[in-house]
């Protein structure tokens, strides 16, 4: 379209100079294309023209809405900036808050923490000093029973011996009063320290007794005249036990005590040896001398450790700790049955006292 302007000017332009070189017919050509090129000016600004112009109308409509929703989102990102804001804000808020609160509890913590190491400090501490002044009154309480124990054995001892002494007199007596009148000549001629020992002589006919002779009759006693024999001398082994144990059954165990252990000095190393270490132990347990008790068993965990008694000695030993409190040495204890001597009686008692604690 602009190219044909062009034209159309070059030609009107120049139409003068043409004029007056051309010929008429010429010039009704020249006049005919510039009414064409009129009409198509014409045509163009009639359709070209008003396309543009409706379509700039219509852009410029699109325009107007873009610009309206240009505004609009704009107002919506206003209002979200806005809330941002209020959110920021908000946040910051919170973090402070949050800061403060974590701060406050977090040194609450640190002084709880410190308020519970000192009072961890002063338990360890007080249970030190009670294990110490446990260990103390134990081994206090050891020499005092190994002091006691050796005052009874000399008691035991001095006692046995001015019984024998006794039973001879008492035989003696018995003798020359079935003989004679007077029996304190016998007791002054005969002192009971200074009798020999002499083999058994014949037994004499009662016819050849008379009464001026009573030292033949207290020296030579008849066998059958004689049935305190046997409390002349110790008494076996066996027999303290037995005794001990008829004390033990009875409720007496101080004395059972005392004749449990004199036994093991006639025959620690006997069949009862063990069983009446044991029952050492038993009778201390009763009279609630538990830390005594325990030394007892430890001596034959110690030194009879597959024994029969062992098992037994070991679940009476924990059995003291736990009434001593200490819980934690008797539950060691318990396991150590269970795992060492897993096929006994007691470790079946064991397994329901640690599952008690």
């Amino acid at each position: 379209m602009k190219k044909s302007l062009f034209t159309l000017i070059f030609l009107v332009s120049v139409s003068p100079f043409l004029i007056q070189c051309a010929t008429q017919d010429e010039v009704r050509l020249l006049s005919y294309q510039l009414r064409a090129v009129n009409k198509k000016v014409e045509d163009l600004q009639a359709n070209t023209v008003g396309e543009i112009q409706r379509k700039q109308a219509s852009s410029s409509g699109q325009l107007s809405e873009l610009q309206q929703e240009i505004l609009e989102l704009k107002s919506e990102l206003e209002a979200t900036a806005a809330v941002n804001r209020q959110f920021q804000q908000q946040n910051k808020a919170l973090e402070s808050s949050l800061q403060g609160i974590v701060s406050k509890q977090s040194s609450e913590t640190d002084i709880k923490i410190s308020q519970l190491n000192e009072q961890l400090r002063q338990q360890q501490d007080h249970v030190t000093t009670l294990q110490a002044a446990r260990v103390q009154e134990a081994e206090r309480r050891a020499r005092a029973a190994a002091e006691a124990a050796e005052a009874a054995r000399l008691k035991v001892k001095t006692t046995g011996s001015n019984q024998s002494i006794i039973h001879l007199q008492a035989e003696q007596q018995k003798v020359v009063k079935a003989q004679t009148p007077a029996p304190a000549r016998v007791e002054a001629s005969t002192p009971p320290v200074t009798l020999p020992a002499p083999p058994p002589p014949a037994e004499p006919d009662p016819s050849e007794l008379s009464s001026e002779d009573p030292v033949a009759v207290t020296s030579s006693p008849a066998p059958k005249e004689d049935p305190l024999a046997p409390a002349a001398v110790a008494s076996p082994a066996d027999d303290l036990f037995n005794q001990a144990q008829q004390k033990y059954d009875a409720g007496n165990y101080q004395d059972a005590y005392e004749l449990f252990e004199s036994s093991i000095d006639k025959d620690g190393s006997g069949t009862k040896g063990v069983q009446a270490r044991y029952m050492m132990g038993e009778s201390l347990y009763q009279q609630k001398e538990y830390d005594q008790a325990i030394l007892q068993y430890q001596k034959i965990i110690s030194s009879q450790p597959k024994h029969a008694k062992t098992p037994a000695a070991l679940l009476k030993q924990a059995m003291a700790f736990e009434q001593l409190s200490d819980k934690e040495t008797a539950k060691i204890i318990y396991q150590k049955i269970i795992s060492s001597y897993g096929s006994s009686p007691e470790a079946g008692q064991a397994k329901s006292k640690l599952s008690s604690l």
